[in-house]
């Protein structure tokens, strides 16, 4: 994947200025060669909930319908989507509070209605193995990615790259999320949502004309971003606000192969050194920084999480879970009596269950919790109004 990026100098929404400046980076970067007519594509917006776009919580609509223009003159259709954090149940609020019903109004897209959900395996996840996201994801020929710059307390840098995250199923990101106990899980889990989905992410688009500081305090930083790679355009802006790239997601997209540490991008237009700033709000993270305090995360799980059981009385000390466990997560023990019996080590488990697949005498059993039947059941009730 090219990692050509192209940065703009915007100083304010102006949507004649910022649909120009998209026309030459969408033409620079080939956008001919991959967007084709009568295609169908996915505009996933950062639309967290319904929140005025002047509180940079979300993207502007002003870039949103510049982006939508500018794919309208490929011939393509658009459909703009998202999962909100909340208000889901609402999508016309939703949609109306942060500019998006605008967006409709003025140009050619269709905005999404349909929160139908499978659940997409990922066999090389390293934080999960699967995930339940938008259906709409299947019926979609590619996904144009315009994200948002931010600064979130828990998470560290958000921006291109977190900006799939939105595709994962309502309260099914809370789920998700509680799973992990450090910032390096979650830099994964948004890797294993990438490569889920990088086969139709064509192009992405990020806003940080003004961007969201810690604090939840706007900033201008003037700097509207384009790129193919997803790294490489978070590596431009993580450059800008003064992080250090080896505790961003950075570090683990390199691990994986996706990015080049030292040289993850190229510039194809304006400097970096003309939009970096020294003063943007921000805290110390690392790789091993702390997602929740352990004592709710664990009441979380236990009262949310589907989990599988081996008692350790049933258990014939076979070790075959232990050796198909992808994680090294299940550990093979002695009990009191000097018999072998299987542990499972939550903190490592990715809920494969592929120790319940193989168990050759069927010992494995389920756990599901009130939290996850409900989780699921308002899951479904989407996909029954379909």
């Amino acid at each position: 994947m090219s990692d050509f990026i192209s940065l703009n100098y915007i100083e304010e929404y102006n949507y004649k200025i910022i649909t120009e400046k998209l026309k030459n980076a969408f033409s620079t970067l080939g956008a001919e060669g991959f967007l084709k007519p009568k295609m169908k594509i996915l505009v996933k917006v950062n639309i967290p909930y319904s929140v005025s776009p002047n509180l940079a919580k979300s993207t502007h609509p002003a870039v949103v319908r510049a982006v939508v223009d500018v794919l309208n003159m490929y011939g393509v259709k658009c459909i703009l989507a998202d999962w909100p954090l909340k208000d889901a149940n609402d999508l016309d609020k939703i949609y109306f509070e942060t500019g998006m019903l605008e967006v409709a109004n003025y140009s050619n897209c269709e905005l999404n209605h349909d929160l139908s959900n499978c659940k997409f395996e990922i066999p090389n996840g390293i934080s999960t193995k699967a995930l339940y996201m938008l259906n709409l994801i299947n019926d979609v020929d590619g996904i144009v990615n315009i994200g948002k710059v931010k600064f979130d307390e828990k998470l560290g840098f958000l921006g291109s790259t977190a900006n799939l995250f939105g595709l994962v199923a309502g309260e099914y990101k809370n789920l998700i999320v509680n799973r992990l106990s450090n910032l390096q899980g979650f830099n994964n889990l948004l890797i294993d949502i990438f490569e889920t989905l990088n086969k139709k992410l064509l192009l992405n688009v990020l806003d940080g004309i003004v961007a969201l500081e810690a604090g939840d305090t706007p900033r201008v930083l003037s700097c509207l971003g384009v790129g193919a790679n997803s790294f490489s355009l978070d590596a431009a802006f993580i450059d800008i606000l003064g992080l250090q790239r080896e505790n961003t997601i950075l570090r683990e997209a390199a691990q994986r192969g996706h990015v080049k540490l030292e040289h993850p991008y190229r510039l194809l237009n304006e400097q970096i050194e003309k939009f970096k700033v020294a003063d943007f709000a921000l805290q110390n993270f690392n790789a091993e920084t702390e997602l929740h305090n352990k004592r709710s995360q664990q009441k979380y799980f236990k009262s949310h999480q589907e989990r599988a059981i081996i008692k350790p009385n049933k258990c014939k000390g076979c070790s075959v879970c232990s050796k198909i466990c992808p994680t090294n997560a299940i550990m093979m023990k002695y009990d009191k009596n000097g018999e072998l019996f299987a542990e499972i080590d939550y903190s490592k488990c990715v809920f494969c269950f592929k120790c319940k697949e193989t168990c050759p005498y069927n010992v494995v059993e389920m756990k599901s919790p009130l939290g996850y039947k409900m989780l699921m059941k308002n899951l479904q009730t989407f996909n029954k109004t379909k």
